[in-house]
This record gives structure tokens, C-alpha cells and sequence, in this order.
């Protein structure tokens, strides 16, 4: 399976990819140099996507300031080849984003709006809609027909709008459940094959690390939540521990015999020494002070 992106770009989703995440806060102190840094080290841990989104604090309700959202957008497109994904439910930043000429928006309800759905439809740009229900998904809860009745609607409206099908890609990941809708939407994900259209999941998002178990074996429960989505096909995993993600899948291509084992633990080594040459620099820097 391939995904056609803008610029006569695609990605080849036979293997399963890394889409590095970087989250923009509302009192976020860092310069655009720093993430631009921080997007070169994800890409050289083996992410082949980035994904630039935001977030709210509990101490701050208000959303990323939208200029400073473009700005990064636009030094990652400069800086970067790999394709750029913006996470946003503000029509505003989705129609800007694209002008600036990324590759995919992810969106939940930010195509509702008939200026963004006309923005991205003369555009060549992707969309991976994902659900967000305003109530907490409880143990009671079906959650995979949930999201699934959200994927119809969604696709249904996308489609009648003039959206070719080929330019969808969805993601079954939920943020506000229960430990238990969480685990059981991880084990059920192959059920979403149905749709036959690419699959993304945030890992570690989906997991539930305020279960304490999951949260004091993190590196366990990521490597178990990869290997469980890589085998039920979803195609690309968003994320910020790209490394950790990276190296479990290359591991996991080459123990279900999905590529040549030699020629992926090079690339598994070559992360490997990434990853240790940035701890030693941390460690150096922490000297330094």
C-alpha cells in the first residue's frame, strides 16, 4: 500500500513507519532552532514523518498561539524533507498550514468547517481523522464501535464534500478512556481493517500509563503496544520516543521476516548508536553546568 502525498511524493505503508511527534505548549520557552534540532534527531532515530501539534495546560486553557504554530511548521518544511503533518482542530491553523504546503492534517472535527474543507480540497494534502469524544469512554463502552460510528460519519461527510478516498487515513487512538477501553481498543485494532484505508496509532497515547504496572515497565509496555499494533497492520505509529519505537519495530520486521535481517540491524545499530551518542552528550552537558 502506498500514500500518495503532495509534490508527487508517497509513502511506501507496506513497512510500518514512525511519525515523530513534537507538541507545542502554550507556555513552551523553546526556540524554533531547538525544534527544528529536535525534529533532525527524531529523523535520524528513524522517524519518516513529523507531526507538529499543541497542547493545553491545566494551568493555561488557552491554545498555542496560531502564528507560532506556522512558524514552526514553516522552518521544519525548510530545514526538512520528510513529509509534515499538523495535529489541529482550528480551521485557521489547518488553512494556513496548508498554504504552507504540509502533508497531512490530523484533525478530529477541523474539516467541519466549510473554509477548511474548501482549502484542503484544492489541495494534494492527506487527512487522518481521529476521535475525540467529549465524555470519558467508561469499561461499559463498546469503544471500538464507537470510533468505528465516528469513522463512518467522518468518511461519509469527507466523501460527499468531493474528498477522494485515496487522501483519508484514519487513527482509532483515544486519549480520554477507561485503562481497560484502552487496552481492549489496542488487542482489537485489526477490527478497523474493514475500513480498508491506512491506519495510524499514537503509542504512547494510547496507552494508559496512569495504570501504575504500565507506567513502571514503560519501555515494556511500548515494545508490547508495537509489536501488537505492527501485527495487526497499522501502518504508521505517532509518537515522541521515536528511538525506543523505532528500534521495537525494526526488531519486530525482522522476527516476522518483513525485511532482510541483515540489512535492518544495520539500521537498528546505526539507532542504537544515535540514541547513545545523544545520552552522551546530555550526560556532558549536565557535567558542563
Amino acid at each position: 500500500m502506498k500514500l500518495k502525498l503532495p509534490d508527487n511524493k508517497s509513502l511506501d505503508l507496506s513497512l510500518t513507519k514512525v511519525m515523530g511527534t513534537i507538541v507545542l505548549y502554550p507556555e513552551d520557552s523553546r526556540s524554533i532552532e531547538e525544534i527544528v534540532e529536535l525534529a533532525h534527531s527524531f529523523v535520524k532515530s528513524g522517524a519518516e514523518l513529523l507531526e507538529v501539534g499543541t497542547k493545553k495546560t491545566e494551568f493555561n486553557l488557552d491554545d498555542v498561539d496560531e502564528s507560532r504554530v506556522c512558524s514552526v511548521v514553516e522552518a521544519l518544511l525548510k530545514e526538512l524533507s520528510v513529509p509534515i503533518a499538523v495535529n489541529s482542530d482550528n480551521p485557521s491553523v489547518i488553512i494556513n498550514s496548508i498554504k504552507l504546503g504540509v502533508s497531512m492534517i490530523i484533525t478530529s472535527k477541523g474539516l467541519d468547517s466549510e473554509e477548511a474543507i474548501k482549502a484542503f480540497k484544492d489541495s494534494e494534502a492527506v487527512v487522518c481523522i481521529h476521535c475525540e469524544p467529549s465524555e470519558r469512554v467508561e469499561d461499559d463502552t463498546d469503544v471500538v464501535s464507537l470510533i468505528s460510528e465516528f469513522f463512518y460519519a467522518k468518511i461519509d461527510s469527507l466523501l460527499n464534500s468531493g474528498i477522494a478516498r485515496k487522501r483519508i487515513v484514519i487513527d482509532p487512538s483515544i486519549i480520554n478512556a477507561s485503562v481497560n477501553s484502552k487496552l481492549r481498543l489496542i488487542g482489537r485494532l485489526e477490527s478497523f481493517k474493514s475500513f480498508a484505508l491506512p491506519i495510524c496509532v499514537g503509542i504512547p497515547r494510547q496507552l494508559p500509563l496512569e495504570d501504575v504496572l504500565l507506567k513502571e515497565n514503560r519501555t515494556l509496555s511500548l515494545t508490547a503496544a508495537v509489536f501488537c499494533a505492527s501485527d495487526k497492520s497499522v501502518q504508521i505509529i505517532r509518537t515522541s520516543d521515536v528511538s525506543e519505537i523505532a528500534i521495537a519495530i525494526g526488531f519486530w520486521q525482522i522476527m516476522s521476516a518483513k525485511t532482510k535481517p541483515y540489512r535492518l540491524s544495520k539500521s537498528i545499530v546505526r539507532r542504537l548508536r544515535t540514541l547513545r551518542d545523544a545520552i552522551r552528550g546530555l550526560g556532558k552537558n549536565h557535567n558542563t553546568k
